[in-house]
């Protein structure tokens, strides 16, 4: 992978292709929207992805040259049986590829987040009192998904 952009990286024909493969296994056309392919996540997100995090690059280029020249669904299915937290970063990856693509948005009505001005005044619903109480109360608590 070489640098484009500043630090974007880029990705060679042979891991684009394996992207491809990948994200249109993970993410289908829907018949009411994209698929991977048509979000355009090979070929133009996954590299602002990777750009916005580029502590991934490194791992993910790992993923895949293991997935190139395999069935990307049982590469996928051995990946999250066997490393599932290797499987999460590459879904990671994807993932928040097609999210930044128009296409993905407008069909999810995802906007984006955006911020609040926040002008240092106390928020009542985080203090005493406010909406926080139940899990203040409840405690720390975990459950695996």
């Amino acid at each position: 992978m070489s640098a484009g952009t500043g630090d974007t990286p880029v990705l060679t024909d042979e891991e684009r292709e394996t992207v491809y493969l990948l994200g249109d296994t993970l993410i289908p056309e829907h018949e009411h929207g994209p698929s991977a392919d048509e979000a355009g996540l090979a070929s133009t997100f996954v590299d602002r992805a990777l750009g916005l995090r580029p502590d991934l690059a490194g791992e993910f280029r790992q993923r895949l040259a293991e997935a190139r020249g395999r069935d990307p669904r049982a590469y996928c299915e051995e990946l999250q049986a066997t490393d599932p937290a290797a499987f999460e970063r590459l879904t990671f990856v994807l993932a928040g590829a097609y999210l930044l693509s128009p296409v993905a948005r407008r069909w999810l009505g995802y906007a984006a987040q955006r911020g609040e001005h926040q002008d240092g005044s106390p928020q009542p619903e985080y203090g005493p009192g406010g909406l926080l109480d139940v899990v203040r109360d409840r405690g720390p608590i975990f459950r695996p998904t």
